[in-house]
């Protein structure tokens, strides 16, 4: 089963390919596919959370209500006074968190054991030894494992760039909106009901101890006091169980609007990258998987988790002041400081909360990339030995920053502790100055320490909301970036097009891509049908401009490329794409059966595939394939070797019966028989066909009609091979 942030990364990495071939779609359509599975992953645990929730709500409820019902029910001599229901009510608070921590226990001992497993085999592992591969810095390769250590600290530096403007906001209120809209109106609207009804059934218990404990005394004295006292703890009972139904539907209606906000984000961030420039270099490819993997996992795991705590605690506070304020109206003289003090503690935690969680993402991120040096069999030991140096570095300070993060954390509870306390004593001090109703002060006082628990959540679970919001902005952010043309215009060429395969350039100059391809320049050419022309500049990037220009990849600043005399301008990318077909220099395959890296659409059946690969002479080494046709292609395609991909993307090539091929010269290492084998295969099954052989070396497009020499973007000639050979030293160089 693929994993969608795997299929994120093949993509990206052979996005060009994935343009030339117009296989988008497809691709899109396997990623939301294993993105479907990962949704269906976290609608499990999200039920699976909502039982947690569920036996941290009915064990303490459990625990008070059976201690309650006993001692009411084993001696009828027992009342219920508001002193003990006040005190045990308070015991059963402390309690609370022991019972929660223990039933989360065994989930820790499990996950530490297997963190020692893992650890355990590590260490068991064998010593590289210390075999001398590389010696000095001038000995490295040059482009696989040239100083890992410097592309972490290119990776922080560039990190930093960016911290001071990402910890000056909390996510803009476009990122914001942009949640609630993916996130649902009418599941807002169903998830606030039910969180204010969880609220109201808890004051609800809470009033019922009140109005019991009050009128105790006086009900005793009554014939049908028992009846009475039955009927007080059967609604109690039921106001618990209502209460443990409504926890499971907030969990069910957050797991479930959650659940549609990652879905459409995801889907959406998908065809804003699928939709991009084939050459944009605009956005960094770190910045694209960074989107993918890490922010989506915010959105996905965390936000969810974040927004409960955050509304809870929300809940809690503004129900429990609003009572208070009811019960003791005097009381309200105190919300306004109260609740300027609180805004000012939070503010403050935020940004020092902010911080620590910056400077805990860069040692994390130079552990990730150094670990990949450290474990490298081809590093040398003194090599290594830097790498390990860096990696002990970012340890170290990732310990420093878990202890400021435990110390900034100690430091605010002990604050928010400070405003619990002020609200007990002012709740406290005015209950002893105006001596109210017994059942009310009972009241006053169980909402007055409840409130300790909702002050700790709710700065916290508003940093972590407000952080989060930071991966919705980047996920705003690329909803901005350019986009190529339409796939799909209202013109549309006819479904034989192009039959000739005859292809125009009229005074054509194209605008320089974003990684700097030169335009070309005044480009007048007419490519006969069936023509084979050979395309040689000193330099690839002239033959980049002339194929980012067939494909538009690149748009036209002047002038038209006309095939069989229609505008490739008036059409969709997709309806000239389709039409074209190139094997590139450097061969792609991508992951899945071999059968969908030459019909991933199944347009064609097996017996036409098997021909294609009968032609390409690999139809015996797709026999002895244990799967055949759909044997899986590895991401790496290291099971072909350059030569057989070469040879598959002929075959891809065969199997779409274009009239229009490009052919890229093939890279030194390549076999001369098996390139010989492609130049006959083209010769002979694509002989009707319009043929560009594009080439940095002459020699290997003698065999071509005509020779288009560029130079700088612009035509220097175009004739005979043999002719040009003798004219001019451009050429022959």
């Amino acid at each position: 089963m693929e994993r969608s942030e795997q299929l994120i990364k093949e993509m990206l990495h052979k996005y060009q390919a994935l343009k030339f071939l117009t296989w988008e779609s497809w691709f899109q359509q396997r990623v939301t596919e294993s993105r479907a599975r990962e949704l269906e992953i976290l609608r499990i645990l999200g039920y699976l959370t909502a039982f947690s929730m569920l036996n941290s709500i009915c064990m303490p409820f459990l625990v008070g209500f059976s201690s309650i019902a006993v001692f009411v029910l084993v001696d009828d001599g027992n009342v219920l006074t508001p002193s003990q229901i006040c005190t045990s009510l308070c015991f059963f608070r402390l309690l609370r968190p022991p019972l929660l921590e223990l039933l989360g226990l065994f989930c820790v001992l499990k996950q530490a054991q297997q963190s020692l497993c893992h650890l355990e085999k590590i260490f068991l592992r064998k010593d590289l030894g210390t075999t001398q591969l590389v010696t000095t810095k001038e000995e490295l390769p040059s482009d696989g494992f040239q100083q890992p250590c410097d592309r972490c600290k290119d990776k922080h530096s560039h990190s930093d760039e960016k911290s001071d403007h990402d910890l000056s906001q909390k996510g803009s209120g476009k990122a914001r909106m942009l949640y609630l809209r993916a996130f649902g109106w009418h599941w807002l609207s169903v998830s606030l009901l039910v969180y204010l009804s969880v609220c109201a059934v808890s004051l609800a218990q809470d009033g019922i101890l009140s109005v019991w404990t009050g009128e105790a005394k006086e009900v005793q004295g009554l014939e049908g006091w028992k009846e009475l006292r039955n009927s007080r703890l059967s609604a109690y009972a039921l106001l618990g169980l209502l209460q443990a139904f409504l926890v499971c539907c907030a969990a069910y209606c957050l797991t479930c609007a959650s659940l549609r906000a990652s879905h459409i984000l995801h889907s959406k961030l998908l065809s804003d990258v699928l939709h991009m420039p084939m050459h944009s270099q605009k956005t960094d490819m770190r910045q694209l998987l960074q989107a993918f993997t890490q922010d989506m996992q915010v959105i996905d795991e965390e936000l969810p988790k974040h927004l409960h705590s955050w509304l809870k605690s929300l809940l809690d506070i503004l129900s429990t002041i609003t009572l208070i304020c009811f019960i003791m109206p005097v009381f309200s003289l105190a919300v306004c400081p109260l609740i300027i003090l609180f805004l000012r503690l939070q503010s403050r935690f935020y940004s020092a909360h902010s911080h620590i969680r910056h400077m805990g993402a860069n040692p994390v991120a130079s552990l990730e990339c150094v670990t990949q040096c450290v474990e490298d069999p081809l590093s040398g030991p003194k090599h290594r030995e830097v790498c390990l140096t860096h990696c002990l570095q970012a340890l170290n300070q990732n310990l420093l920053v878990k202890y400021n993060k435990i110390n900034t954390e100690s430091r605010a509870a002990l604050r928010l502790d400070g405003i619990a306390g002020i609200v007990l004593f002012l709740v406290t001090l005015i209950l002893l100055e105006t001596e109210p109703d017994s059942g009310l002060v009972v009241l006053a006082l169980i909402c007055a320490f409840n409130i300790k628990k909702a002050v700790h959540r709710y700065p916290q679970a508003a940093s972590d909301i407000n952080m989060d919001m930071l991966s919705m902005q980047n996920l705003c952010e690329f909803a901005k970036v350019e986009k190529e043309a339409a796939w799909k215009k209202s013109y549309r060429p006819p479904k034989d097009w192009p039959q000739y395969g005859e292809v125009k350039f009229r005074n054509y100059e194209s605008e320089a891509s974003s990684n700097g391809t030169p335009a070309l320049r005044g480009i007048n050419l007419t490519i006969l049908k069936g023509e084979k022309i050979g395309v040689v500049s000193r330099g690839k990037t002239d033959t980049d401009a002339l194929v980012s220009s067939l494909f538009r990849s690149v748009e036209a600043r002047s002038g038209a490329v006309l095939i069989d005399d229609i505008n490739i301008a008036r059409m969709g990318l997709l309806d000239l794409r389709s039409r074209l077909q190139i094997i590139s220099q450097v061969p792609v395959l991508f992951s899945g059966p071999l059968r969908a890296n030459l019909d991933p659409f199944a347009q064609h059946t097996d017996a036409q595939v098997w021909l294609a690969l009968e032609l390409c002479h690999l139809k015996e080494l797709v026999r002895l394939l244990p799967a055949q046709l759909l044997h899986p292609v590895q991401r790496t395609s290291l099971a072909y070797s350059f030569g057989q991909r070469r040879l598959l993307c002929l075959a891809r090539a065969l199997l779409a019966r274009v009239r229009i091929l490009l052919v890229e010269e093939a890279l030194p290492g390549v076999d001369l028989e098996t390139e010989d084998l492609v130049r006959q295969l083209i010769h002979t099954e694509f002989k009707h066909c319009t043929v560009l052989w594009l080439t940095q070396n002459p020699l290997t497009v003698m065999h071509t009609d005509r020779v288009l020499v560029l130079n700088k973007g612009q035509a220097v000639n175009v004739d005979a091979p043999s002719t040009l050979l003798q004219q001019g030293p451009l050429f022959s160089q």
